[in-house]
This record gives structure tokens, C-alpha cells and sequence, in this order.
């Protein structure tokens, strides 16, 4: 199960980031996402390989966010 964390710049608040969480778990694959509205990151514990990050990538372009990997995260699957 690869874990990969996001720089999300643009998570306004509580709610905003509870939105993205289910946005992220409704993704079959995804096991956890815990996105932290102060610090601007998203988790996400997830099943798969490189279609399935850009799929989560995707799903939070999708809802709004503007989304980068976070520095010092390797999101490449072995």
C-alpha cells in the first residue's frame, strides 16, 4: 500500500478539508487520505500503482485544489 503526501495550498478551513477527504476516499483504491487544513497537506495511504496517483491527483484538481507533491515525498511506486 503506497503512502504519498501533497502540498494543497488551498484548503480554506475544516469543512473544506473534510470535503477532500471524501472526495479521496470515495477513489476505491484509496485506503486513508487525512487532509490538514493548517498546514496545507493531504495523505493518502492508497492500493495501486502511477494510474491510480494520477487518478488522486486528479480527484483533487477536480474539487478545486491545486496540488503539488509535498517536498521530501517520493510519490514514485516501485
Amino acid at each position: 500500500m503506497p503512502d504519498v503526501a501533497f502540498v494543497v495550498k488551498d484548503v480554506s478551513d475544516a469543512g473544506d478539508a473534510e470535503r477532500l477527504e471524501r472526495a479521496l476516499t470515495r477513489l476505491e483504491f484509496v485506503n486513508l487520505a487525512n487532509v490538514d487544513s493548517e498546514k496545507g497537506l493531504v495523505a493518502v495511504s492508497y492500493d495501486g500503482g502511477e494510474a491510480e496517483l494520477e487518478k488522486i491527483e486528479g480527484a483533487m484538481e477536480e474539487a478545486g485544489h491545486d496540488v503539488e507533491p509535498s517536498p521530501g515525498a517520493d510519490p514514485e511506486v516501485d
